[in-house]
């Protein structure tokens, strides 16, 4: 059995260098955010730099303007869009990620543990790993520390205390977490001042208590805090895993309104190719995309969207093929304004595949007759191009147009012979022939048709059917099967509308 290894990425003050790293300015200057109503907002998170000056967390908006440093409210929104982004690098490692703290707590920093066993071969040794993770993460503008340990506890204390990168080896828990001050462990506050007035400040001092005392005086916490300094608690891993159908999101703010459709698209393809390689690593593909665009109003007034979706036949892994149908889609609907922001919200889904048979013809790609469709959709429009669907109706010839589905080859099964017999089979005359009919009693007898005054040998009928007589679109009809007396003994349907005195054929019998 391989032995457990985990990383604890910790980043302290997160919320401060969360807005940091989304400004350009205020990365080399120092920084307070502030949280809380006015009057009463209190120093909530603080850069290394302010902290440098003497600035402390709970100060009062007066304290923290009487120092040289910037001052912003904090922002939620760029706190989750941050930890999302550090959630992304940590699970190019693993896939078993637990964050420990996150801006849904009411903490300023941010605090995941990685589960890496067994990725040795695949990732290098713990060292190597924890570098690796560390890089990643200082490259995006973020001040971390990154620590491993076969316990999780451990690589968490040495990550809050211990800046860069700390391995700790199997066994020596207890000294590399020696010289680390109490503060590590987070107790609360009675805690905290029962191990001040004995004079405990390191994990040292704390791990050297006798622990019938302790637990006499602290009970189980004080045990478990003891426990952590040693290095000897095991904890268990909950990862925070979302579920595989959560639907992927990338947004992207646009310096300046743009209203052509060609830079759009250029954006999109770049914002679309990290949704596709998100998916890729859930080995899903996508199975619709919704195109938000934020559109620029008018001055003093609220933005407001232009949302489209697109919804491939089957799931796609084609990046062209989705960009296309963007395009295509966006070319019948343009947006009435220019635009400020790009919103892509994408649906995962399994991919599908299908296993034809070895004479059976071959169906088009879907993707590529997905592009067809839309390119028909924008010559003729909306609601003109799919498949004929009929309706569970008596109206005639009912019918609407649905979407082309692709279904999965069916299985061989046998087929039974059966007896031989003949089957006629009604082709419907689209637009009904308008025809001159004479009547003899209540049947028609003869008819003018092809230029021609045809007798009828026999005649069927009639079938009434009407319907929606409280609508405007009211019908009402009789329809007869006739035989034309002559050579080739034709058979036709007819249909009589006596509201309108007209006949028509409908239909032609093979």
């Amino acid at each position: 059995m391989p032995v457990p290894l985990y990383l604890c990425l910790h980043l302290r003050d997160f919320a401060a260098q969360a807005i940091a790293c989304s400004h350009s300015a205020l990365q080399e200057r120092p920084l307070a955010v502030l949280s809380g109503e006015p009057p009463l907002e209190r120093v909530f998170a603080i850069t290394r730099h302010a902290r440098q000056l003497g600035m402390e967390e709970g100060m009062s908006r007066v304290q923290a303007e009487s120092f040289s440093v910037a001052v912003v409210h904090r922002n939620r929104q760029q706190e989750e869009s941050s930890f999302a982004e550090l959630m992304q690098c940590t699970q190019q490692f693993s896939p078993r990620v637990e964050a420990l703290s996150s801006p849904q707590e009411e903490r300023c920093g941010a605090t995941l543990v990685l589960d890496v066993t067994g990725s040795e071969r695949l990732l290098g040794s713990a060292a190597q790993i924890g570098a690796t993770l560390w890089h990643s993460v200082c490259a995006h503008g973020y001040e971390a520390s990154v620590a491993s340990a076969c316990r999780a506890s451990a690589a968490l204390l040495a990550a809050r205390g211990t800046p860069g990168v700390t391995t700790i080896a199997p066994g020596c828990e207890a000294e590399t977490l020696a010289p680390l001050p109490l503060s590590v462990l987070e107790p609360d506050m009675v805690a905290a001042q029962i191990f001040e007035s004995w004079g405990i400040y390191t994990l040292r001092q704390l791990a050297a208590l006798p622990a019938k005392s302790l637990a006499a005086r602290l009970g189980q916490s004080g045990l478990r805090l003891q426990s952590l300094a040693r290095g000897e608690c095991n904890s268990l891993l909950v990862p925070t895993e979302e579920p595989v159908d959560a639907p992927l999101i990338e947004r992207m703010e646009l310096e300046r309104p743009v209203e052509l459709l060609a830079p759009l698209l250029f954006l999109l393809s770049q914002m679309l190719e990290l949704l596709l390689q998100r998916a890729s690593e859930r080995a899903l593909a996508i199975a619709s995309v919704e195109t938000c665009l934020v559109l620029d109003g008018p001055l003093n007034s609220a933005h407001f969207e232009h949302c489209r979706t697109v919804r491939p036949t089957l799931p796609e892994r084609n990046r062209l093929t989705l960009l296309k149908l963007i395009q295509l889609d966006l070319e019948l609907h343009p947006p009435k304004a220019a635009v400020i922001a790009l919103h892509i919200t994408a649906y995962p889904a399994r991919a599908q595949t299908a296993q034809h048979g070895l004479f059976a013809a071959q169906s088009p790609e879907a993707g590529r007759m997905e592009i067809l469709l839309a390119r028909l959709r924008k010559l003729v429009g909306e609601g003109r191009v799919g498949a004929p669907e009929l309706l569970d109706s008596h109206v005639p010839e009912a019918f609407r147009v649905t979407d082309f589905q692709i279904e999965q080859a069916a299985s061989r099964t046998t087929v039974h012979a059966v007896p031989e017999q003949r089957a006629l089979a009604l082709r419907m005359v689209r637009p009904p022939q308008l025809v001159d009919v004479e009547v003899r009693g209540d049947a028609p007898y003869a008819m003018r048709y092809e230029g021609k005054r045809l007798t009828l040998q026999t005649s069927s009928g009639p079938w009434r059917t009407s319907g929606a007589w409280w609508t405007n679109p009211a019908w009402c009809r009789e329809e007869w099967d006739v035989e034309l007396q002559e050579q080739s003994c034709r058979c036709l349907r007819l249909a009589h509308e006596p509201a309108a005195a007209c006949w028509y054929v409908i239909g032609i019998y093979d």
